[in-house]
Order: structure tokens, then C-alpha cells, then sequence
């Protein structure tokens, strides 16, 4: 991934958006998001281009959510 990060880079079915310093996703409460803050630009593209565009379901919000959605259809 070079360059500008991009939204339409994630491939995470949970991603919404991200900014300079956070991440932003769908959170377990019905229709609200979660935003993961971090300290400096370099924490968050680290896990903006490893768990929203590559890896995504290692993410411990993927697995959780991708749980309430398994659960809620039983």
C-alpha cells in the first residue's frame, strides 16, 4: 500500500471511515460507531493497512461484531 490511504482501500465489511489519528467503525450498539483514537499517524495506518485492508478478520471488532451478526441469525 503506497501512497495515500484511502476508504476504498478497506476491505473490512465493518469499516466506515478514517482520519488523520483514528479509525472509525460499526460498533456492537445498533446503528452507532466505534472511533479508535491513537496517539500518532504512524499507530493508526499501521492498523488501518493491516486490519481494515489486509488482515480483517484478525481484528478483535471484526471477530466481535462478525459474532453478534452469527448469533443474532440463529
Amino acid at each position: 500500500m503506497k501512497g495515500k490511504l484511502n476508504d476504498r482501500d478497506a476491505k473490512c465489511p465493518f469499516f466506515c471511515a478514517h482520519t488523520k489519528d483514528s479509525v472509525v467503525c460499526e460498533d456492537l450498539i445498533p446503528d452507532s460507531r466505534a472511533s479508535l483514537r491513537f496517539e500518532g499517524r504512524n499507530g493508526k495506518n499501521i492498523q488501518y493497512a493491516v486490519f481494515c485492508c489486509l488482515h480483517y478478520e484478525n481484528c478483535e471488532r471484526y471477530r466481535a461484531l462478525q459474532q453478534k451478526y452469527q448469533e443474532e441469525g440463529e
